[in-house]
């Protein structure tokens, strides 16, 4: 991914739109322009008063987890993600020298699920025997609040979609019928995440300067800028700044707090029981380039030095047979104003997304598959994000007129 044909300026003085979501029901006429404009203009917003997300579930939430991640790296372990195929549990930190700008500790969850086959079972596609599975939970005495209070944000976290992804669908002018055609809520497949990000701090004083620079330039490769690919949309809550996300005029904007857990002032704005929400390039693709999944990055030197963030986003992700046809039509283009192409395995995709991102699995359990699908996946990562460039440029000028 490159953004060296994207000119982008430093910092925004804009702020992400918000949605209100009680709106809805009180005044449905702005609800849904609030929407839209959010959408189609940023493809980020902050939804304030989100269901289920309240700012007394959030404090809950971040004390449990930032327990789990404070814990010794041996109780951590209990959950080692590489234990099984399925890609969920407890990934370590990255090194400083990764070159990726951030050091990050992540434990990926999803819905309790009996595996579909055996995972080296090739009669079956390949995400029905990588998605399909139980959790990898850590040490239950250790952490006996831990997995309740996955599974609740889990629930959560699930409803919200459906609710928020229907009235997407609303909102571009179509049935809901049109999103249950790819969502079901009693068969999901997901992707969940709790993300741990260290300072500047957890590099050498030596190496800081080379890490601001690379933010500082915005057509590095090495500060993790991307659009989300396989989701329709994402949620996202956090506790301390970031989150960065190009939109608008072509800028960097700084996405708020939605829950204070530390003392001291943030740069940023703390909106309490809010989450972000962004759209992903499957819902690119089905609105027709409407609304664009938006480039966005942790900016390790934003957050304040000597602290950690905590994130915990979540990936609606549609079912994955099939050809995705944009709401409102009969068939789906060559390639789309996404930069979807017809025909596309989209488990294949979505499955060696999570290869690449957590090598440490797939050198053990699929290897093999990785070497058959990477060079795929890499070439529609590409076009989509060329295509969501593609749109932030007409978008940036929508914005100065």
């Amino acid at each position: 991914m490159t953004m060296s044909n994207f000119t982008v300026n430093n910092a925004s003085t804009l702020k992400l739109p918000q949605v209100n979501w009680p709106d809805k029901t009180s005044n449905p006429t702005k609800f849904f322009k609030d929407l839209k404009y959010a959408l189609s203009e940023y493809g980020f917003m902050v939804l304030t008063n989100a269901p289920g997300l309240s700012d007394d579930f959030q404090k809950k939430a971040f004390s449990e987890v930032r327990g789990f991640f404070n814990s010794s790296r041996e109780l951590k372990k209990t959950a080692y993600i590489a234990k099984t195929p399925y890609f969920r549990g407890y990934s370590l930190p990255t090194p400083p020298d990764s070159g990726f700008g951030q050091v990050i500790e992540a434990f990926q969850y999803g819905f309790e699920q009996e595996p579909f086959c055996e995972h080296d079972d090739k009669t079956q596609p390949i995400h029905r025997r990588l998605f399909r599975g139980p959790n990898t939970w850590p040490d239950a005495e250790a952490f006996p609040g831990f997995r309740p209070l996955i599974d609740d944000l889990n629930s959560r976290y699930h409803r919200l979609t459906h609710l928020l992804g229907e009235a997407i669908v609303e909102s571009l002018g179509q049935d809901v019928s049109a999103f249950h055609k790819y969502f079901d809520f009693e068969d999901p497949d997901l992707a969940a995440s709790l993300n741990h990000n260290y300072s500047i701090a957890a590099y050498a004083e030596e190496d800081r300067d080379k890490v601001r620079k690379e933010y500082d330039k915005f057509n590095s490769n090495k500060v993790g800028a991307h659009i989300d690919g396989p989701p329709f949309i994402a949620l996202l809550i956090n506790d301390r700044p970031g989150l960065q996300v190009i939109a608008a005029e072509g800028k960097w904007i700084d996405a708020p707090v939605t829950c204070r857990t530390g003392p001291g002032d943030y740069h940023v704005p703390v909106i309490p029981g809010s989450v972000i929400v962004n759209t992903g390039g499957t819902l690119m693709h089905l609105s027709e380039g409407k609304y664009s999944a938006t480039l966005h990055r942790v900016n390790t030197t934003l957050i304040p030095e000597g602290e950690t963030r905590i994130s915990m986003p979540y990936f609606l992700i549609p079912k994955m047979e099939g050809d995705l046809i944009p709401f409102g039509t009969s068939k789906v283009e060559a390639v789309g104003a996404g930069g979807y192409e017809s025909g596309r395995d989209r488990g294949a995709n979505a499955s060696v997304n999570r290869m690449g991102t957590f090598p440490q699995v797939t050198r053990r359990w699929w290897a093999e598959e990785f070497v058959e699908l990477s060079q795929k996946q890499r070439d529609e990562v590409k076009a989509e994000t060329q295509a969501a460039i593609k749109l932030a440029k007409e978008r940036g000028e929508r914005f100065k007129k």
